[in-house]
């Protein structure tokens, strides 16, 4: 995945992606994606949206099909992981990506890309969950969720994949919001570190 946009860029001006996945369990290593979803956003602007199903070729454990309400009878018939990586990975594009508590997103994202033989992940990456602790200091919990409650974000169905990074890009724009109270942030103020 190509080139990052600069450091000093201000967040108002910057192409992200939220994204986030349903799995059919917890660990990169063993499990598998069923179900992508990914906004592209530049502030408040919804650009594009993508949605779907994909069959993992393994079986959805009953504690991920609770969480998501995913069964396998849901992707059975949908096109294989390998086959979605692809595409997933064009609409990323060079964005910069967005996920909360991103090390698990990007642990699946990883592995999905380099098991589909595309190499890594090289885009920057915002994790909201450590924005929301910068931005929001001494919550209860810092779940999505939780934190979309507190600040009376719009509710959606939680635990899919689209309407969670739907949620996610709402969290963003929130934290952005309240960082820059000063003027523009700068993106290199809401990064990651270099993994």
């Amino acid at each position: 995945m190509s080139d990052m946009p600069e450091g000093l860029a201000a967040v108002t001006d910057v192409e992200f992606v939220a994204f986030d996945f349903e799995t059919t369990g917890l660990y990169p290593a063993s499990d598998r994606i069923v179900e992508f979803g990914a906004v592209r956003f530049r502030g408040d602007s919804v650009l594009a949206e993508f949605e779907l199903l994909a069959d993992p070729g393994i079986p959805i454990s009953p504690d991920a099909a609770r969480v998501s309400g995913i069964s396998d009878a849901d992707v059975a018939g949908c096109r294989p992981v390998v086959d979605v990586v692809p595409e997933f990975v064009g609409f990323l594009a060079n964005a910069v990506l967005v996920a909360h508590n991103a090390p698990f997103d990007l642990g699946f994202l990883r592995a999905a890309v380099q098991g589909a033989g595309l190499g890594d992940v090289r885009n920057p990456v915002v994790d909201t969950q450590t924005l929301a602790i910068k931005a929001f200091p001494r919550r209860r919990s810092y779940s999505l969720q939780n934190l979309a409650v507190d600040l009376g974000l719009p509710p959606n169905r939680a635990h899919r994949a689209l309407d969670d990074a739907v949620m996610c890009m709402r969290l963003f724009n929130r934290c952005v919001a309240e960082l820059s109270f000063m003027g523009d942030l700068p993106l290199s103020d809401v990064l990651m570190a270099s993994r």
